[in-house]
């Protein structure tokens, strides 16, 4: 028996350098069962708030590839729909220690684009010299810019820190 378009199995699709970004992002949110719930709490929370959706999943899917583009792969912390932070409770570091993970969901990377009201991006990394050397601070925030810009992606920019809003 051929499997059809619907049977088609996780693997299959996950695990073929043919799919598209896209396609994979597609198919899991609506053949996952727990995407599609966390689809409709969403849906019902940006409701409640009275949220407008600001970017859209091609938008997001063009971001997160384009950050390879950069020297590295900024730090960046999300604020999701369902969880109850500030804006002021949601902070990144001037010179966060670690890079953000800019990787497909299904990779442990970014979150479900639909889930995320914003992320705060910080383009500065601090490499550990030791602890009676100051770290070493490598700055892409000009790149950044420039990528946000060249994407037609809506930002806020604070003192080098950039907040691209998934709702708001």
């Amino acid at each position: 028996m051929e499997r059809t378009e619907k049977q088609k199995s996780y693997f299959d699709i996950f695990g073929d350098p043919n799919v598209s970004e896209r396609e994979k992002y597609k198919y899991y949110t609506q053949n996952n069962n727990y995407a599609l719930e966390l689809r409709e709490k969403v849906r019902k929370v940006v409701t409640e708030k009275g949220l407008s959706s600001v970017m859209n999943d091609t938008k997001w899917l063009k971001l997160q590839s384009s950050i390879e583009k950069l020297p590295f792969e900024p730090p960046y912390i999300e604020k999701l729909i369902l969880e109850n932070k500030t804006f002021k409770e949601v902070q990144i570091d001037d010179a966060p220690q670690w890079l953000g993970d800019w990787s497909p969901f299904y990779n442990e990377g970014m979150y479900l684009f639909f889930a995320i009201e914003y992320i705060k991006v910080r383009p500065r990394y601090a490499e550990y010299s030791g602890r009676l050397v100051a770290p070493k601070i490598f700055d892409e925030t000009e790149e950044f810019e420039q990528l946000l810009k060249e994407l037609n992606i809506p930002y806020d920019e604070d003192n080098g820190t950039f907040t691209i809003y998934g709702y708001k």
